[in-house]
């Protein structure tokens, strides 16, 4: 815990550069913001991007707070035949350029996010579209090319814009404004790449008016410097704070929830010969010990989530035995993974041909999830005490990602184990089981982050039925089937669920939202 009286001076020197402090005016909102976001083009996908832009612009299909859908610029959906849906539009919606939105604007803006290149997209989660249809000024069908009963939430990701910007928008034209026009509470001021974004209230908002007259996000990546700008009173909250920082804001408000964001480790099952796994002398091995279910189970019975949690993460995290946390559509009350037994682990490690264990390295980002790097370094602990002697390396978010996710021969992601971190942002589990279980083909757009490239013909079939049952009890048990059987297969170790967490200022309140997500809609003065 941080010595209040000794290191405020330094916070609050910290924090010279972001300006004076000082109360904010009434109508005027600064936000300590930890992820500075990478476009402005609503169809560029990134966690931080869908936090500020949505304020600008809206989709078909809302999500409440705990990420269950509900209308926003599509007052109902519902099934016309078992593949199409149809979206009953809200009337009277002005784009902030003044034009009014009408079902073409919908067409337009699926196909483009459908259309657009990129290392980063919604295609994976449009998969099921075929095709967008015009059946009336404010009446869209879409057709899917199979059953999809997840398809208005996955629509429910894609901002809508006018079609006035035409089919060749550039991302320049986004980044200074000239195309950034939804139809939001917020309207685009100005962004300062690296440095802040702000936004104006939208004065011909549909919805309720927000008091805040202008919102400013300030991109302040490092957690010290997020702390001395509130101290200051140069921001007046702050998202993604430490808990050995709670001392630090005691005149303050938090608040924090479980998050979608699961921190998991990734395990390399695919090539025979795993390149940071070898022998217990050093030596290369001839088979790839990953691919054994066994060593997996023994990983998996070796790591001490209860202790990460307590001893490591405080409350900063959730453990997790499953793909998504209490309260989302399919998880399974039911569902425990084998708790901590280091004699079971080496027991399985023995069993798989083992017994003097082996040696690997996991690799992980240090600068992106909280305490990702100590917490890679926990596991390893946690492997080596089985006699999986493990060493941790570490490196910048910008390295890692490219390695880890196509570094290695013809893309192939490079490492044998490693630090992963995503969700069910759709507030589903199948979203998870279809990106990070399901077998890859990227044809099909399955297993987009199945980095690890586990694969299971039984679990492959229980998540293709689900996706195909419009059924929710069913859908539920199923998707609850196929966790079970992949995750006591080791398909991934999940390790825990970050917590998301804000502080702010006394008279200042905010309802916390499962993904993360800072919104000047929650948040209020007293």
């Amino acid at each position: 815990m941080w010595d209040v009286a000794r290191r405020r001076l330094g916070l609050l020197c910290l924090a010279g550069f972001l300006g004076a402090g000082g109360a904010a005016n009434a109508a005027d909102l600064k936000i300590g913001f930890k992820s500075e976001v990478t476009s402005a083009d609503p169809h560029v996908l990134n966690g931080a991007n869908r936090n500020l832009w949505a304020h600008v612009y809206e989709t078909l299909v809302a999500q409440d707070h705990n990420l269950r859908p509900k209308p926003s610029l599509a007052l109902s959906w519902s099934l016309v035949n078992p593949t199409t849906w149809e979206f009953k539009l809200r009337p009277d919606v002005k784009f902030q350029n003044g034009e009014t939105m009408a079902a073409e604007d919908v067409k337009y803006s699926i196909e483009r996010a459908m259309q657009l290149t990129g290392p980063r997209t919604y295609r994976s989660y449009l998969r099921d579209v075929d095709s967008v249809s015009v059946t009336a000024p404010l009446t869209v069908q879409i057709k899917s090319k199979r059953v999809s009963p997840t398809l208005p939430e996955n629509v429910g990701l894609i901002g809508i814009l006018p079609r006035s910007l035409g089919e060749n928008v550039s991302e320049d034209s986004f980044a200074t404004g000239k195309s950034a026009i939804g139809s939001g509470p917020y309207k685009f001021t100005s962004w300062a790449h690296g440095q802040r974004l702000v936004l104006s209230k939208n004065a011909d908002y549909w919805g309720a008016k927000e008091p805040w007259d202008t919102v400013t996000f300030q991109f302040i990546p490092r957690e010290p410097a997020r702390a001395a700008a509130l101290l200051s009173g140069s921001v007046d909250l702050i998202n993604d704070f430490a808990s050995n920082m709670g001392d630090a804001f005691k005149n303050y408000q938090v608040t924090s929830v479980t998050s979608y964001m699961l921190n998991y480790l990734a395990l390399d099952q695919a090539r025979d010969s795993s390149p940071f796994v070898k022998g217990p002398d050093g030596a290369p091995l001839a088979n790839n010990p990953l691919k054994n279910v066994k060593v997996r189970q023994a990983l998996m019975s070796a790591v001490n989530r209860d202790g990460i949690i307590k001893f490591l993460m405080k409350s900063d995290a959730t453990a997790s035995e499953q793909l998504v946390p209490k309260g989302f559509f399919g998880y399974d009350a039911n569902l425990k993974l084998p708790p901590h037994d280091q004699a079971k682990a080496k027991a399985l490690l023995a069993e798989a041909g083992y017994p003097s264990g082996f040696q690997l390295t996991i690799h992980c980002p240090n600068n992106r999830y909280i305490n990702d790097a100590r917490l890679c370094e926990a596991v390893a602990q946690s492997f080596s005490q089985i006699g999986v002697k493990t060493d941790v390396s570490a490196m910048p978010y910008a390295v890692f990602q490219t390695r880890a996710f196509g570094g290695g021969p013809n893309g192939e992601p490079e490492f044998s184990v490693f630090l992963v971190g995503n969700g069910a942002v759709t507030g589903d589990s199948l979203t998870g089981l279809v990106s990070t279980i399901h077998s890859f083909n990227k044809p099909a757009m399955t297993g987009a982050s199945n980095y690890g490239r586990y694969g299971n013909k039984e679990v492959d079939e229980l998540i293709d039925t689900a996706a195909a049952t419009p059924d929710n009890k069913t859908r539920e048990d199923l998707q609850k089937k196929a966790a079970s059987l992949a995750l006591n297969d080791g398909a991934i170790i999940p390790l825990l669920h970050l917590n998301a967490s804000w502080a702010m200022k006394k008279n200042f309140t905010l309802t916390p939202r499962a993904d993360g997500f800072t919104m000047a809609m929650d948040i209020r003065s007293k």
